[in-house]
């Protein structure tokens, strides 16, 4: 294979991918309920701050944040001001954050001085990350948000050598990202110790930047929040167990399952010595030693970050964001110009197109090892698994309506849908889940405490009711309709998804109405 051809035809599969890509953005940006069933807290945080509530307050029956900084929900209580605060703004800001990513990884090939097709390698990379990272791009969580202000800040500061207002831009950038996902705080220790390799003079302009956003900002947060913000961001993470089999091997695993093409190219850049394959002529020179180490900690540091984030405790494959991103990111950056390109390309090509075909399902190899599992660990992508049809579009929106003429409404795993059915909003079953054991305790008292007490007109459950709340709920209230199979509204993302279960979630969807306003 020619080189121009191998070029020709990674730009062409990157193309696709951001095609393939757009497709899925926009069939699924308006779908009427959750995308992934926690997106209806980050919404219930932002109208708590355009009511000028406190988002991090003593956690209770009305309100317990996800343990994450704020940023992502803040930026949608502000937009929230102009268009209505709803899923689809939420998607819009998590889309629009993956079209930055995409453009970072375009810019950050081309400062290196790699071609074109080079660029596009990263991008199409980065796409093709979308199934094994769970679908989680476009959904109304702060993943997005928070890569794309990290890889935008590290780009800067490679290319802020005398430029201080560039390490200055690029602090307050990776400063940012902190405050939309915590999971910065390792990147910060990383591009501190890499300023001194790419931009040593201009550091303390970095440096002091993240000091003032992040250090000064968690120490105003503190005092305006009497404490809690700490708690939330940092204390509670403490008492989540920890999965160590996932950090040693699982999350390793997974990666070169997803991708065993750019295993191999790596592979073989290494052992051929990558440092002088990657040095040959191209358009625009040769590539700097500096860029190869710089993105190279960062894909180490991306990949040490994933397997952190899939060991902890409900933890999903959308921890594998960071490792995808700069793990592309890496890949593209060295990649051989001349002599070997055309070979390397080819398994970038190849990688693309196993992508494209072949969803990777890891759990079948952690089951019954790698002989007795290998053919059960990938299946045939399936639109079905990632576009709501017609059927599932047309149920959500049918529930949504009927959401709007419930009156005060509990739904413990959906918590927006209290707001949908003109409610305050209430606590979510994982922040329930989240606190100590004896604030846990209280809430479930109240709660229970509401039900017996005929406050909420409709409550509807993913699953049994749990049992806490079971006496109240028969005293009070009337099992109104099951739904099974197909009947129910399912997210297409994450926990309780077809695409986000080893073994699809079966159980019910039940709505339990007041007996004085049940169906006579």
């Amino acid at each position: 294979m020619s080189v121009v051809w191998a070029r020709r035809g990674v730009l062409a599969l990157a193309g696709l991918w951001v095609v393939v890509l757009a497709i899925c953005f926009g069939w699924r940006i308006g779908f009427a309920l959750e995308l992934e069933w926690m997106e209806g807290g980050s919404l219930h945080q932002a109208l708590r701050l355009q009511q000028g509530l406190a988002i991090y307050p003593e956690p209770s029956a009305e309100f317990v944040p996800f343990l994450y900084t704020p940023l992502y929900t803040a930026l949608l209580a502000m937009l929230g001001w102009a268009l209505p605060l709803d899923f689809a703004l939420a998607r819009v800001v998590s889309v629009a954050a993956c079209v930055a990513v995409g453009r970072g990884l375009w810019r950050l090939v081309g400062q290196e001085g790699k071609p074109r097709a080079h660029q596009a390698a990263a991008v199409g990379l980065w796409c093709s990350g979308y199934v094994f990272s769970f679908r989680w791009y476009d959904v109304g969580r702060a993943d997005s948000l928070f890569l794309a202000l990290l890889l935008w800040g590290l780009v800067l500061l490679r290319g802020a050598r005398g430029r201080p207002r560039r390490a200055a831009l690029a602090g307050l950038l990776v400063g940012l990202a902190f405050w939309t996902k915590q999971t910065a705080a390792v990147f910060v220790l990383a591009s501190g110790l890499l300023g001194l390799l790419v931009a040593p003079r201009e550091l303390l302009w970095f440096a002091a930047t993240i000091a003032v956003v992040d250090g000064g900002g968690v120490l105003l947060g503190q005092r305006i929040t009497g404490g809690q913000l700490w708690a939330y961001i940092y204390e509670l993470h403490q008492s989540h167990a920890f999965n160590a089999e996932r950090f040693t091997r699982k999350t390793w695993g997974m990666f070169g399952h997803a991708a065993p093409f750019l295993a191999l190219l790596l592979v073989g850049r290494f052992a051929g010595g990558i440092w002088g394959l990657a040095r040959g002529t191209g358009v625009k020179g040769q590539v700097d030693r500096r860029g190869l180490i710089y993105w190279g900690v960062l894909m180490a540091t991306a990949l040490l970050v994933s397997a952190l984030g899939y060991s902890t405790q409900w933890a999903e494959p959308n921890a594998f964001m960071p490792g995808v991103c700069f793990g592309a990111a890496f890949v593209a950056v060295a990649l051989p110009v001349g002599r070997g390109e055309a070979a390397a390309l080819g398994l970038v090509a190849a990688q693309l197109v196993f992508a494209l075909l072949l969803e990777p399902r890891y759990q079948a190899i952690q089951e019954r090892g790698l002989r007795a599992g290998f053919w059960d660990s990938y299946a045939w992508q399936d639109p079905a698994r990632t576009l709501p049809d017609a059927g599932q579009r047309g149920r959500a929106a049918a529930l949504r309506e009927e959401l709007r003429a419930a009156g005060p409404t509990l739904a413990l795993q959906r918590p927006w849908w209290s707001v949908l059915a003109g409610g305050p909003g209430h606590v979510g079953s994982m922040g329930i889940h989240d606190v100590a054991p004896t604030q846990q305790r209280a809430i479930e008292r109240e709660l229970a405490a509401r039900v017996e007490a005929g406050v909420y007109v409709a409550l509807y459950f993913d699953g049994e009711a749990p049992a806490w709340l079971r006496s109240p709920l028969q005293r009070r209230y009337t099992l109104a309709r099951t739904w099974r199979g197909e009947e129910r509204v399912l997210p297409m993302t994450g926990y309780m998804s077809a695409a986000g279960m080893v073994t699809p979630w079966r159980g019910p969807q039940l709505v339990y109405l007041r007996r004085e306003a049940s169906p006579k």
